[in-house]
């Protein structure tokens, strides 16, 4: 706090601001001078990330603002509104170096109270980064949440359909580059109507979200599994040779048809006819092609009493 009668008129002049004036605007330009409080009082106002504009405190008689912009010419980094009608001593910046030779009581009061401003300033931003970082994590989920809403479908669980196709050009080749075969499987869950006739659309909710966690737990990290459509759902996988692809999905199946689906007290059996076509390249044309090739052998899967892994074009074991 300054002793304002240390204060030479020489070199000063008074203001008056009425009740509610804003006198400073955080982020305008300098206009070369401080003030100090001859009568009345001020609230200093700053707008922080989590919480906008806020009051950081109150000065009052003997205080001061304004002084970086006096010695540094920065822009203004508060608002300063006047709390009551306020009358304040200014000083230009071209006096400023009078008031430091010939006021030095007052000079010394001026640096005391700007180390405490400067201690109090690096608690505050320490504070603001924290809720800054706070805020970023809270915007980080959301954007995670949304990102997962768009990416999955709502039922089950498991990416949609637009996610899946989005994302197999760019996985494929990858698989390729590691000299590794991907695959598309077409799975359908056998009898599905009669489930959703015996037991309600609820039932068949439900059966279709235990499918997809059974599925889901086969999972690899190098695969990716989405809902196609109604009962329907794909996969692309990649594996060193064909044999590897059929262990890996006979294992998927025998899990489906092992399962135990209990709904309101009564199980529901389940099982899945499979379709799987090699996937050349990531070209579109090839990818649809693929998609093609398997529904035909999901349809011959069918077509062969159900619940059975049929690959395209796959010759048949000889007896």
């Amino acid at each position: 706090m300054i002793n304002v009668e240390l204060l030479s008129e020489d070199w000063t002049y008074r203001e008056t601001f009425p009740k509610g004036h804003v006198i400073i605007v955080d982020g305008e330009a300098p206009d070369g001078k401080m003030h100090i409080i001859e009568k009345g009082s001020v609230g200093i106002y700053k707008n922080y990330q989590s919480k906008g504009e806020i009051r950081i405190t109150e000065l009052s008689e003997g205080d001061f603002f304004g002084e970086m912009n006096l010695f540094l010419q920065k822009r203004r980094t508060a608002t300063v509104v006047a709390k009551t009608d306020v009358t304040t001593i200014a000083i230009e910046r071209v006096d400023a170096l009078k008031f430091l030779e010939t006021q030095p009581e007052a000079t010394f009061s001026l640096i005391q109270t700007l180390c405490k401003r400067l201690e109090n300033t690096t608690l505050n931003s320490a504070d603001n980064s924290a809720r800054y970082e706070e805020d970023l994590l809270i915007l980080n989920d959301e954007k995670m949440l949304l990102e997962k809403s768009a990416n999955t479908d709502a039922l089950t669980g498991a990416y949609n359909r637009r996610f899946f196709m989005d994302s197999i050009p760019f996985m494929i080749p990858n698989a390729l580059r590691e000299e590794k075969l991907p695959f598309l499987v077409l799975f359908d869950l056998d009898h599905f109507k009669k489930v959703n006739d015996t037991y309600g659309h609820q039932a068949g909710d439900f059966v279709l979200q235990c499918f997809a966690e059974m599925v889901n737990y086969t999972v690899r990290a190098s695969d990716i599994f989405a809902r196609y459509g109604g009962e329907e759902f794909i996969m692309l996988i990649s594996c060193g040779t064909q044999a590897d692809a059929r262990t890996l999905i006979e294992r998927i199946r025998l899990r489906i048809m092992d399962s135990i689906v209990e709904y309101e007290d009564k199980v529901i059996p389940i099982t899945a006819s499979i379709g799987v076509a090699s996937v050349k390249t990531g070209s579109n044309e090839d990818i649809e092609d693929a998609i093609a090739q398997a529904d035909q052998a999901l349809y011959k899967a069918k077509s062969d009493g159900r619940n059975r892994v049929v690959f395209y074009n796959e010759k048949p074991l000889k007896s």
